[in-house]
């Protein structure tokens, strides 16, 4: 008696031979168009000025937002410490990622000869804040006036929460402070504009996160 085994051929195994490559390619090639897909209409990071027909003519910042979004969107300004500029912070933080995920209007502002100006609550600096979110509303992007939110770190905190916490508009949503302080920056003025606190001396994607998780509820409250 003869006992033996019956093999079945199994269709599936013999395509994937023969095809493996062909189908490699056209996963690579589907992954690549998604991508490009995914990124197209996230707007990049630029350089611009300050338009001629604003009290701060002239004064730089790097900016991040879409022309034409279907609704207004928060929008956050971020002041880098004294001796470092914007370029720097926008890349250590990475916000300008979170900006593109999140969905919100970012700017980063720079100051003259790398130094802001704290000396004067009614100086060129706050001005220069104040047409930073008039210029990104009426220039750039559909701003969400209840939620505009300033974040520093250093001196950049002082100068946030002196802007925040000056008279006038804009009313700011929240502010973010970033730093370890021998002289604890202020003035707060928390019943109008809820501040909070990261005590790093450097600002990373984890800052940017918490700050965002602070910030993003909260609007403008009357003063």
């Amino acid at each position: 008696m003869w006992f033996g085994w019956i093999v079945a051929s199994n269709p599936l195994a013999g395509w994937w031979g023969k095809n493996k490559k062909n189908v490699i390619i056209v996963g690579v090639a589907l992954v690549a168009v998604w991508w490009l897909v995914a990124g197209r209409g996230r707007p990049e990071v630029e350089q611009v000025d300050i338009p001629d027909d604003y009290p701060s003519a002239g004064r730089e910042l790097r900016v991040q937002a879409p022309s034409d979004p279907d609704e207004p969107l928060p929008l956050v300004i971020i002041l880098h410490d004294d001796n470092a500029d914007a370029k720097s912070l926008e890349g250590a933080s990475d916000a300008s990622s979170l900006a593109s995920r999140r969905d919100f209007a970012l700017a980063f502002p720079e100051a003259v000869a790398g130094t802001w100006r704290l000396d004067d609550p009614n100086g060129p600096d706050l001005q220069y804040l104040r047409d930073v979110v008039r210029f990104m509303d009426e220039e750039r992007t559909d701003v969400d006036l209840d939620r505009v939110y300033i974040w520093g770190i250093g001196e950049g905190a002082r100068l946030a929460l002196l802007a925040a916490c000056g008279p006038g508009d804009p009313v700011y949503a929240g502010v973010g402070v970033v730093g370890q302080f021998e002289t604890e920056p202020g003035p707060t003025c928390d019943a109008v504009t809820p501040h909070g606190r990261v005590a790093e001396t450097a600002w990373d994607d984890d800052v940017t996160d918490a700050l965002w998780e602070f910030s993003h509820d909260k609007r403008r409250r009357s003063a």
